[in-house]
């Protein structure tokens, strides 16, 4: 009896040893928000280094989330804070103006079927008129927030 129990276990241990063999890891990815500025003079555009640009080229700035769960609603929201009173038109979004017209709040909606390889992207083109200086921006997908980024407009 104990030899047919010390041959179970021996067996038991074999194949645990092969099954945890056979396991792959797995790597999970932390959700991210990314600025860049897009160079969209050209065509293709391209993803130009730094997150600062000119109001007086074709730039457009862009933030971008990725590795984040997607509904089949999702809620995407920016709030902008810009150095200087601003004014705010955006397509297919819910734009709220804070009084000193400094800050804005822009909710969009975007079904899961406009999200492509987990990544949201949202652009923004700046005009001649838009303030110079330094950009505050929060950015929330659905439950998850990223706060503190920032960019420069130049003239």
């Amino acid at each position: 009896m104990k030899k047919l129990v010390v041959m179970a276990l021996t067996l038991f241990s074999a194949s645990v040893l092969a099954v945890t063999e056979n396991v792959i890891e797995t790597t999970t990815t932390q959700p991210k928000a990314t600025i860049f500025v897009l160079d969209t003079s050209s065509q293709p555009a391209k993803v130009m280094k730094g997150t600062h640009f000119s109001r007086s080229k074709a730039r457009n700035l862009c933030v971008a989330v990725s590795d984040v769960p997607v509904q089949d609603k999702n809620q995407f929201v920016e709030y902008f804070v810009s150095p200087a009173p601003i004014n705010i038109i955006a397509k297919d979004s819910d734009i709220k103006v804070d009084d000193d017209k400094k800050g804005f709040l822009a909710i969009t909606l975007i079904n899961e079927s406009e999200i492509k390889n987990n990544v949201v992207t949202r652009c923004w083109q700046f005009e001649q008129n838009d303030p110079v200086g330094k950009y505050k921006l929060d950015v929330q997908f659905n439950d998850i927030v990223f706060k503190g980024l920032s960019f420069e407009v130049l003239k």
